[in-house]
């Protein structure tokens, strides 16, 4: 394939998933129970400030995404397993991006990169512990992040 003359303003480098902390309740019924459908699985999220720094001609750029978990059974209210995933993305960029466009690219364009990756641990993470039929939802995490304001920092 030959190379695109069309450069995206700025290119995703590489992610990592750098926090997982997720634990399963001992109890009779996850441990025996094959259908799961009849849990509650609650999830909130979190936006990473994200941080700046110049490295010879390209601005690089670290944000991140945590989504936090719980399964409760329905029938009892107790709570089943809970976690916290955190996924990390590095993006670069050409000096002279413009404020606007960096702020969005990076704060709200970056943690809905990084969303697949993070749902899929989560959705491998539950299949592993036995809750085999769950598969986290499609959500919009750029509105989500655009809804919570985060802050570029410069590092150096």
């Amino acid at each position: 394939m030959g190379e695109s003359s069309i450069k995206a303003e700025i290119q995703f480098e590489s992610y990592k998933i750098d926090r997982v902390d997720f634990s399963v309740t001992q109890e009779f019924d996850v441990l025996s129970s094959k259908n799961h459908s009849d849990c509650e699985v609650k999830y909130t999220f979190g936006f990473r400030n994200a941080q700046k720094l110049q490295n010879g001609d390209k601005l690089v750029y670290i944000t991140g995404l945590q989504v936090n978990i719980s399964v409760t059974s329905k029938k009892t209210e107790k709570e089943l397993a809970k976690g916290v995933f955190v996924a990390t993305g590095l993006f670069s960029a050409n000096i002279g991006i413009q404020d606007d466009l960096e702020k969005s690219l990076v704060t709200c364009q970056g943690p809905a990169i990084l969303f697949p990756y993070v749902r899929a641990a989560i959705t491998l993470t539950l299949s592993t512990a036995g809750f085999s039929t769950m598969v986290m939802p499609l959500v919009n995490v750029y509105e989500m992040a655009k809804n919570n304001p985060v802050e570029i920092e410069n590092i150096n």
